[in-house]
């Protein structure tokens, strides 16, 4: 049995010392304890079925942070620590858990902060050691391979696909 998870993206920006309590809690909420429930629930029934695989929805930013954006970074990184947790804690029922972490791709999210897809390629891609952001297929293969047989000793890791981003 697999399962994905997939996080909304930031809604509000800020420090710190700028973010309302009910903007973090919100971001906490959607993203973190969003994907602790999904888990809590679908980890009984993969253990019944006898194992299987469940792949978090994670960011780039949560290995590297971007300014004004505090509340979705720590957001992400909680999603990779918890994938990590619960590939230790549920090893023995053959369950792997992993987290998968996106640089930029083409999809709607995008367009909350650019006019088009067109220009968030030029505006991003040269972030990317890749040159463009990337393509929703390219996370889906992913993904896919992660839920797949042929990852079969792949447990309690983030892959980041991000066109490089983090490398630099």
């Amino acid at each position: 049995m697999q399962v994905g998870t997939c996080s909304a993206a930031p809604s509000v920006a800020g420090t710190v010392v700028e973010l309302d309590l009910a903007d973090w809690q919100r971001q906490m909420a959607v993203s973190l304890t969003g994907t602790f429930l999904m888990s809590k629930a679908a980890v009984p029934a993969i253990a019944a079925a006898g194992g299987g695989s469940i792949v978090h929805i994670a960011s780039q930013l949560g290995h590297v942070g971007v300014g004004r954006a505090v509340a979705y970074c720590a957001a992400k990184a909680g999603i990779i620590h918890l994938a990590r947790l619960m590939a230790i804690d549920h090893a023995a029922e053959k369950i792997r858990v992993n987290s998968l972490s996106p640089g930029a791709v083409a999809t709607d999210r995008l367009l909350r902060s650019w006019p088009t897809l067109e220009a968030a390629d030029r505006g991003l891609g040269p972030l990317h050691l890749a040159g463009r952001i990337g393509q929703p297929d390219e996370i889906a293969a992913a993904a896919a391979f992660l839920v797949s047989d042929d990852s079969s000793f792949v447990t309690g890791t983030d892959l980041l696909v991000d066109g490089g981003y983090t490398a630099r």
